[in-house]
């Protein structure tokens, strides 16, 4: 049986979020498998796909010392996988994110995931003091092997990081098509809305969106924004948003995975709108829920949404703005669109990429 080991980082990390989300399907598929066991090194963590495994401190003592003190919880769990690693009772590492802690204590082979070449492709909107790109090209340089999400970030890894092709494994993301759509309702919603979702900040284009926002709003009156996760409008977004008249037609939520669904059902359609996306899992989970995109024309979205997708150059406000009339004036062409995501999204079963990972546990392990 090959033992796997996964580190605490982005556990620690995130309560909800993409990157954690993915790895905690690999547990749940490791746990189906008579091949493989776990362990996972992680005291003590709020996030909530991981809230059922088994937590050392996930108990009342465990909850007063850690719940709500973010800090201490990342400390120790970091403290914890550090004493996993040195332990050494597993067959092959893989951390979930890229602080190179372990590389001085870990003597078995590892593999990474690497999500996206953000940083890389887009310097301009990261401090120049980020240690992450040296994190990740110091842990990709020394991994067994090395997996890319999408064939977009396979190319940036050869091209920027010059990684040996043959160590790169593409495995998309995948999605659970056989577990029926969790959904919430949503109270409050404005009726006609377009959806945006995640994170607002630089390469999310943010600003760009909501000038055509503005434009929209002039010849649809009653179209509403709304905008899932990403924390509340920072006073910059506030600024733009007002200085656009668009105050009372804008709405931040912090939605669960059940209430984003609903939010993706009743929305005219999702907007992706981002300058550079590894992957793009919103993508897959639109596509599941019955809703039309409208997206970005780079990086890895053409290959993940094929012809699914309303396309447009997000650095061209007029594209994007023809792009969200034709959904918006077309509604036979919009149906078009959500019908060929319901097919799309087949070709990104959550079992396929749970396969082609474990395939490569045991290649790196021999």
């Amino acid at each position: 049986m090959i033992k796997v080991l996964f580190d605490h980082q982005k556990f620690s990390e995130q309560k909800y979020g993409g990157i954690s989300r993915v790895f905690a399907h690999l547990i749940g598929g490791i746990k189906t498998s008579s091949e493989f066991s776990l362990k996972l090194g992680v005291l003590y963590s709020d996030n909530y796909y991981i809230k059922d495994e088994p937590q050392p401190f996930n108990n009342a003592i465990g909850r007063f010392l850690l719940k709500g003190k973010a800090k201490r919880a990342y400390k120790w769990n970091k403290l914890y996988s550090k004493y996993l690693i040195k332990k050494g009772d597993f067959d092959v590492f893989h951390p979930t994110y890229f602080h190179p802690y372990f590389l001085k204590y870990i003597n078995k082979p590892y593999v990474l995931t690497v999500h996206d070449m953000i940083y890389e492709c887009l310097p301009d909107y990261f401090p120049l003091t980020d240690p992450l790109p040296r994190w990740k090209k110091e842990t990709v340089q020394k991994a067994a092997g090395v997996i890319a999400i999408s064939e977009s970030t396979k190319r940036d890894l050869v091209e920027i990081l010059k990684v040996p092709v043959d160590k790169i494994t593409v495995i998309y993301h995948g999605i659970d098509l056989d577990a029926p759509l969790d959904v919430e309702v949503v109270l409050g919603l404005p009726v006609k809305y377009l959806l945006f979702v995640g994170e607002r900040g630089n390469y999310k284009n943010f600003f760009r969106f909501i000038n055509c926002c503005g434009q929209l709003a002039v010849d649809y009156p009653d179209l509403h924004f709304v905008f899932a996760g990403g924390g509340g409008f920072r006073v910059s977004d506030s600024d733009f948003i007002n200085r656009l008249n668009l105050t009372d037609k804008c709405v931040q939520l912090n939605a669960t995975d059940a209430q984003l669904n609903y939010l993706y059902q009743n929305a005219e359609f999702f907007v992706f709108p981002s300058l550079y996306e590894g992957f793009g899992l919103p993508l897959l989970e639109a596509f599941k829920a019955g809703c039309a995109v409208a997206a970005s024309n780079t990086s890895s979205f053409p290959e993940i949404g094929g012809d699914a997708v309303c396309y447009f150059d997000p650095m061209d406000e007029q594209s994007m703005f023809k792009a969200f009339k034709l959904l918006l004036d077309k509604p036979e062409i919009k149906a078009g669109f959500i019908a060929k995501g319901t097919e799309r999204v087949k070709a990104f079963s959550l079992q396929k990429q749970i396969d082609a990972t474990l395939a490569l546990y045991k290649s790196v392990v021999g």
